[in-house]
């Protein structure tokens, strides 16, 4: 009653979005445009440098890869490319473009443009490989080669088999950008980006807005709708207080609270999907007395996840006990660590009278001010995992960061133990396995690997696995890495979510990928 009563009375607060009221009002009822409440803008519109989730939602719409998911599938269908083969060696995979596709510029798409999107990544002599690559490092750098075989087709040559290459391939961060408009731009092409997807950018005002208008040379079928734009709010009653007075049409990152609010409102729906992630908490093993297994396995049984699952996602969520979803394949029950408040506290202290930990020291524990797909409201869930640690004997200070400061200090290391979270992009549990655990993914700077776990062992498993195309061998495998992974215990997997989306009931057409994305030109507004 509480949160209803303080929704109507906000409901009431002037208008503050970028489009005047007048002009919002006329244009919705058109069914022109579609607005998106969020908490967080995008980092950058260049497919080949964020990792947010915010900024690979919008470029999703801008840019097309060779390949593409098919709809709520993490299956490949053709998309820029018509048709693919790879040589008996499985080192050489040939591309056959499509015919007649433009970029938003009016430049054609071909083969040549494909290979300036690659090699801008890939070569370190190329012109405009320029700043941080945010995903080669980890995901690409097995291509050694892309070239132009003739106008329509490219060959991609990699360094040995690679089995997930092709699902690899519909992720965003290998979008085909126009090289016309990256040597046009240069540096501030992040600014002004160019693809051939359904939607091109109209309007960018950091920190506010940006706004996209529908590609009228679209070569698939057309975007249902004239404009998204997707407005930065980032108080999440706010957003909810928004969507009830059709200021917005969509509200993203929903508290768990509100959920029930939003489910019985007559106005109002609320599609739940499940995603395929995982929220964990990250030891730092390159810092002491985090680099010892023992205290790790000690503060695995010191962690309640059920109030976690309870409180902060309102059941919106399940226990995670690995890296992996159950509804990922690849998937293996290894034994997750029992809750044993008594026992964590004990063992703990024995290890400090060892001098295996310091339980007078401070440590601290980073996490997220922003909410996150994985992780509707992150402060809830640290002050949860502090409450547990402290109970067990440790000295914990909090550092709640914006979600892009968060992910600048844990990618340095420099955190001593982190609340952190992964999408899933591809379905493939190397997505998860190799970027999340192996030793080359923990360059301070660029790691993926914030526990900054280094086994041998896994690692040469995690790259056999890679070069492994049957199914059930890839499996096998993935079960023994999930064990050894338990053991060594360099994470508390806390939690697997479902995304939650509110919408108003005018909106039609929602649809999510498998990966949680929602496919903007399939929305529509229908008269109510």
């Amino acid at each position: 009653m509480l949160v209803v009563l303080a929704l109507a009375l906000l409901s009431a607060c002037g208008d503050r979005l970028g489009i005047a009221p007048e002009e919002r009002t006329t244009a919705q009822q058109r069914g022109a445009t579609i607005i998106v409440g969020r908490p967080n803008d995008a980092s950058s519109l260049d497919p080949a440098r964020p990792t947010d989730n915010e900024s690979s939602e919008v470029i999703s719409q801008i840019y097309e890869t060779l390949v593409r998911y098919r709809a709520d599938s993490n299956d490949v269908e053709a998309a820029l490319a018509t048709r693919w083969a790879v040589d008996p060696t499985g080192t050489q995979w040939s591309f056959t473009l499509r015919d007649g596709v433009r970029f938003h510029d009016g430049t054609p798409l071909d083969a040549a443009a494909v290979v300036f999107s690659f090699e801008r990544q890939r070569d370190p002599a190329h012109p405009f490989h320029t700043g941080r690559f945010g995903y080669w490092e980890n995901q690409y750098k097995n291509i050694v080669r892309v070239e132009a075989v003739s106008p329509r087709e490219v060959r991609i040559t990699i360094a040995d088999r690679y089995a997930p290459f092709l699902a690899n391939m519909a992720m965003f961060p290998v979008g085909i950008v126009s090289p016309t408009a990256v040597v046009r731009w240069g540096e501030a092409f992040p600014d002004h980006p160019v693809g051939t997807g359904p939607f091109l950018l109209e309007r960018w005002d950091h920190g506010e807005r940006i706004v996209l208008a529908r590609n009228p040379r679209y070569w698939d079928v057309p975007a249902l709708t004239e404009r998204v734009v997707f407005e930065v709010i980032p108080d999440a009653r706010q957003r909810l207080v928004d969507l009830e007075s059709g200021a917005i049409d969509l509200a993203l990152a929903i508290l768990p609270e509100e959920l029930q609010f939003v489910d019985l409102h007559p106005g109002l729906t609320l599609y739940r999907h499940p995603a395929n992630n995982v929220t964990y908490l990250a030891m730092n093993c390159l810092r002491a007395p985090f680099d010892d297994r023992e205290v790790r396995r000690a503060i695995g049984l010191a962690i309640n996840k059920l109030p976690i699952v309870r409180l902060a996602y309102e059941g919106l969520a399940i226990p995670a006990e690995g890296p992996l979803p159950p509804t990922q394949w690849g998937y293996h029950a290894v034994g997750a660590a029992r809750y044993a408040p008594a026992e964590a506290k004990a063992r703990l202290a024995e290890l400090a009278a060892e001098g295996r930990i310091d339980l007078s020291k401070h440590y601290r524990l980073y996490a997220p001010a922003t909410p996150r797909p994985y992780l509707p409201n992150p402060e809830q869930v640290a002050r949860v995992l502090r409450s547990n640690l402290e109970a067990a004997g440790l000295q914990i200070e909090l550092v709640i960061q914006p979600f892009a400061a968060q992910r600048r200090d844990t990618e340095a290391g420099t955190h001593d133990l982190a609340l952190a979270g992964w999408s899933g992009d591809n379905g493939d549990p190397d997505n998860y396995l190799y970027l999340l655990f192996h030793e080359a993914n923990t360059t301070p700077g660029i790691a993926r690997n914030i526990s900054f776990y280094r086994d041998p062992e896994v690692s040469k498993l995690l790259t056999d696995a890679q070069r492994v195309e049957d199914h059930a061998a890839r499996d096998a495998i993935y079960a023994d890495i999930q064990r050894r992974i338990a053991a060594d215990a360099p994470w508390v997997p806390l939690a697997h979510s479902q995304v939650a989306v509110a919408a108003r009931d005018e909106i039609t057409g929602l649809q999510m990928q498998a990966n949680g994305t929602i496919v903007y030109a399939g929305l529509h507004r229908v008269a109510r």
